[in-house]
């Protein structure tokens, strides 16, 4: 358990103190629901998070009156890791909430470390913080160019006394950006999806069922997502050698214009190409799809590939850090410089699925809601 506060009486719970400042509800916000639990029955708990996330409020009411639930006015805006000093009414009300609440432990739930970064600086040195971070890629590696974004967010990165976080390329790139306390590694985990019959599935989601379907499921997000280069090898793809595809784009973001663009005019390879808004229930689409499209240049450890990997469906995938640890070689690729019917065509034959489908079970044993839960509860009362 972890210490008391001086004052703080002996029998009491010990209180942990959970900063959230997003609009947005994600697979960060959704994992950290699985693993709350956890640690209901060991702290007093309080939850801080902004008015404007009704998703999350809506999802935490289920913990009351285990959880106490305070919403507060604050969100991350743009440019936060440079322009957060000077956000005096977010510190202020920061530094009263510590004072009035006297936790033994700050959990700060970010979905990059710039996000509660007004939190780290107005709280106090003496002040027990625990970083829950899905992703901390450097700014020169998601960019090219970062020198002054690393440089700013390395003071951050040396703040929590420990991080959390759901993979172990996460936990490298902690140590690349700066972290210098211990990290601990909670899985992101998923439930089995439900399995609906491919043709059945095409039918409810009116589409084809003479063709392969190519899935990308996601934000639209041209320079996380790498949909820009996804695009870019449907362009270049060989005269006809799509015509047997159907590339289905599912989510909402900046990119929806251009994949809206890209579906209207004659590609070459001859594909087809439809899109969906986004879904909070992606199993329907997995179970039409044939292949899973990930072309990211950055990721945590995403729920949608470990779903995939649950269903048996097979993926295609860029090489970053996190995809080349989870799946096998022969299901990652250049997305730059692919043959896209190709690598679809290689991913989907017999031999490659069997060989998928073993190295996905091998991978997925060792991710239950259990052990997650566990190493979330030790990072917090070590």
């Amino acid at each position: 358990m972890a210490s008391l506060r001086p004052g703080r009486d002996a029998l009491s719970m010990a209180k942990l103190l959970i900063l959230h400042d997003s609009p947005d509800f994600g697979g960060h916000e959704q994992m950290l629901l699985k693993l709350l639990p956890a640690v209901l029955d060991r702290y007093e708990t309080v939850f801080c998070l902004p008015a404007v996330n009704l998703r999350l409020r809506a999802a935490l009411a289920a913990f009351e009156p285990r959880l106490r639930i305070i919403p507060w006015p604050f969100v991350k805006r743009r440019g936060e890791p440079y322009l957060h000093r000077f956000r005096w009414q977010y510190r202020a009300a920061v530094r009263r909430l510590y004072a009035a609440e006297r936790p033994d432990t700050v959990l700060l739930v970010q979905g990059r470390i710039e996000n509660l970064a007004v939190p780290m600086l107005a709280l106090p040195r003496s002040a027990r913080i625990v970083s829950y971070l899905p992703m901390a890629h450097l700014v020169r590696d998601m960019r090219g160019r970062g020198g002054l974004g690393d440089s700013v967010r390395r003071a951050l990165y040396a703040r929590p006394d420990r991080f959390i976080v759901p993979s172990p390329a996460v936990a490298a790139q902690v140590a690349a950006a700066g972290g210098r306390a211990p990290v601990t590694v909670a899985p992101n985990v998923v439930e089995l999806p439900p399995r609906t019959e491919r043709a059945a599935a095409r039918r409810q989601l009116g589409l084809a069922t003479d063709r392969s379907i190519a899935l990308f499921i996601g934000r639209l997000d041209p320079a996380q997502k790498g949909l820009d280069r996804l695009r870019a090898a449907i362009q270049r793809a060989r005269p006809g050698s799509l015509r047997g595809w159907s590339m289905v784009f599912v989510g909402d973001g900046p990119d929806r214009q251009a994949i809206a663009a890209l579906a209207a005019r004659n590609t070459p390879g001859g594909v087809d190409i439809r899109h969906f808004a986004w879904t909070d229930h992606p199993a329907l689409f997995l179970s039409a799809a044939e292949v899973l499209l990930l072309p990211s240049r950055w990721e945590g450890l995403p729920l949608v590939m470990l779903e995939a990997m649950h269903a048996g469906l097979p993926i295609l995938a860029s090489s970053i850090d996190v995809y080349r640890q989870c799946l096998p070689a022969a299901n990652i690729v250049d997305f730059d410089r692919i043959e896209l019917a190709n690598a679809l065509a290689s991913v989907v034959a017999p031999a490659a699925i069997d060989a998928y489908t073993q190295h996905a079970a091998a991978q997925l044993r060792p991710l239950t809601l259990g052990a997650a839960r566990a190493a979330f509860a030790r990072a917090l009362t070590a």
